[in-house]
């Protein structure tokens, strides 16, 4: 155990209430043995607390991201055990769009923009639309 003179400590201590390190889940005596590590710590975002956690999933539910349980009627409170994993969306999401791509993966491309051939001529026949004939 390392004993700090009582400067020291004050002086670590008044950084380690305002840097609100305890939010993050730091003890006082992790800062001490390396202050600076957790000072770089403290410049991240705090974690919710639970009343911001709460809604948070209280919005969520109201957005209907598929992450409200089946058959429910009301709004969470806490996360229960059946609510989908916003991973799993993600990953079901990412393998919808590579079923996309790969039905789509034949068109023709041009600067990698899907291009439709065109089945036309592209100068007139018969003379129908040919004005200089006509004078016009």
């Amino acid at each position: 155990m390392r004993t700090y003179s009582d400067a020291t400590l004050e002086h670590y201590a008044d950084r380690f209430i305002a840097l609100r390190l305890a939010r993050h889940g730091v003890t006082l005596e992790q800062y001490l043995a390396n202050p600076a590590r957790f000072e770089r710590l403290a410049l991240e975002p705090e974690p919710p607390l639970p009343a911001q956690q709460a809604a948070a999933l209280r919005l969520w539910w109201a957005w209907d991201t598929g992450l409200a349980p089946a058959g429910a009627s009301t709004a969470p409170t806490a996360l229960p055990a059946n609510y989908q994993c916003w991973r799993e969306l993600i990953a079901q999401w990412r393998h919808a769009e590579a079923t996309v791509e790969r039905d789509i993966a034949h068109l023709p491309r041009r600067n990698g923009a899907f291009i439709e051939p065109l089945h036309h001529h592209r100068f007139p026949r018969g003379g129908q639309s040919d004005f200089t004939k006509r004078g016009a």
